[in-house]
């Protein structure tokens, strides 16, 4: 195997060679703000961890950072647990360079069967446990959504509703 620059120079950060053959998804662990070293010199910087340990870490821009806050909410530490694709895009600029990097994306949340939940699925499936819309509205925003896009909030409502099921579940009428 040939002696390469990321071989010579291994990186614990993402970087825009590690997705240039496909998005990876990937679980967020943690978000930490850390001391990096940039093109400017060393910066505090926000980073994400994974919860497969095998993955590098994620130096956060602002644009990545944004594009996460808008699925998950402004609060960083709620975002444990969440998916994320890192993806990569040819376009991304470095002051005035086009140099490509690692986008983030959040990915398109389905069900088992691939099926996306529309709001209507949402309110029939909480009708069954017995959940009513005000309070399916207030269990999603306190996951800290906005609001409910089927293509990336089925995941929320999906769990929401599995945790509620489990608790009728667990209660056995007599």
């Amino acid at each position: 195997m040939p002696l390469t620059r990321k071989k010579a120079f291994p990186s614990q950060y993402f970087n825009q060679d590690d997705v240039r053959a496909g998005p990876i998804r990937a679980v967020i662990a943690d978000v930490r703000i850390e001391t990096v070293r940039g093109a400017s010199g060393e910066e505090e910087k926000p980073v994400i961890y994974f919860t497969d340990s095998a993955l590098k870490h994620l130096v956060v821009n602002r644009t990545n950072w944004d594009a996460i806050e808008e699925a998950y909410g402004p609060d960083a530490e709620l975002w444990t647990g969440k998916a994320i694709e890192l993806y990569h895009d040819p376009g991304v600029r470095v002051g005035s360079e086009v140099k490509g990097g690692v986008r983030v994306r959040i990915p398109r949340a389905v069900a088992a069967d691939g099926e996306v939940w529309t709001w209507e699925k949402v309110l029939a499936e909480a009708r069954k446990v017995n959940l009513s819309e005000a309070q399916v509205k207030e269990a999603l925003k306190a996951k800290g959504l906005k609001g409910y896009s089927p293509t990336k909030d089925t995941a929320a409502a999906m769990s929401l509703l599995s945790a509620e099921a489990a608790a009728v579940e667990d209660i056995i009428p007599f």
